[in-house]
């Protein structure tokens, strides 16, 4: 091998390796690109999967969100309905109170000496002087009707809203209503034992008449009179609560009394019953009526 050969040679040599080496750092960082793309798309998917889960809650959010608005938006409608049903309903013809008139004529037409006639006489009495309902007048017993003759108040369970509980105590009226009847509530103390029912048939003194029995014998008396009567006033068994609180305003001219001595929750509801209490009336007794000192 000659001298230019052997030149050649080394140079080739030297080219070589430097090819491989270009070649070997090529093939590297091919490969840290591999890792790199290979981490990249590892981290895609997995923020595509947080992606999809978040998408999925917030879907379900959606959903529950919707319901919600829903069931809202089908509570006004059924409120909506509720209203216009309240606002179209066929109302009442406007009763008219008992009158002192009016209720003596009522015990003068119940003629009798028996316990039925003493029984109803007694339910308008008690009705007259303490302005409860017919069905507050069914769970009384012997006992509190001794208690109304000799004390004269009355303990009544009430059936709405208010205290469950009510002491009504009689008026100057009232008491003299009461003394002439005497006779019938001898009739019921000398049947009954104490804790039986004041209300109730002949046969059975421990459970109390249906409130529809009581109601249309009340009734009829009334329809029957009312025949007979100028004008022919709309009398029902509501009209005894509607006279006692008018007659009530009238001796007290005092509207938050008359509400708490009739045992109604919301002085509104007292002024409605009251005659000749106008609106500015109504305003005015209002405004005299403390507020609740706050909490």
């Amino acid at each position: 091998m000659n001298k230019l050969e052997k030149i050649n040679k080394d140079i080739y040599k030297l080219t070589y390796k430097k090819i491989e080496s270009q070649l070997d750092h090529l093939v590297k960082g091919q490969e840290v690109n591999r890792q790199e793309l290979q981490l990249g798309f590892i981290g895609l998917a997995t923020q595509n999967q947080e992606l999809l889960y978040l998408n999925n809650h917030l879907s379900e959010q959606l959903k529950k969100v919707v319901e919600e608005l829903d069931i809202l938006k089908k509570e006004r409608e059924e409120k909506e309905i509720r209203k216009q049903a309240h606002a179209k309903r066929k109302r009442l013809p406007k009763r008219d109170p008992i009158t002192r008139e009016i209720y003596e004529q009522l015990i003068t037409s119940i003629i009798g000496s028996d316990y039925k006639s003493a029984r109803l006489r007694l339910a308008i009495l008690i009705l007259t002087i303490s302005g409860i309902r017919v069905n507050e007048l069914l769970p009384l017993k012997v006992e509190q009707l001794l208690k109304l003759v000799k004390s004269n108040w009355i303990s009544i369970n009430r059936s709405k809203r208010g205290p469950s509980s009510h002491k009504a105590y009689l008026t100057a009226l009232g008491k003299k209503l009461m003394d002439n009847r005497r006779q019938d509530f001898e009739i019921i103390f000398t049947m009954k034992k104490l804790d039986s029912y004041v209300f109730t048939s002949e046969k059975n003194h421990y459970k109390p008449l249906r409130r529809d029995t009581l109601t249309k014998e009340i009734n009829l008396v009334l329809r029957n009179l009312s025949k007979n009567l100028p004008d022919n006033p709309n009398l029902t068994s509501h009209s005894f609560r509607i006279g006692f609180i008018s007659q009530l305003w009238r001796d007290t001219r005092d509207i938050e009394f008359v509400r708490q001595a009739i045992g109604h929750s919301k002085l509104e509801s007292t002024s409605s019953y009251v005659e000749n209490l106008t609106d500015e009336d109504r305003r005015l007794r209002m405004e005299q009526i403390p507020s609740p000192d706050p909490e």
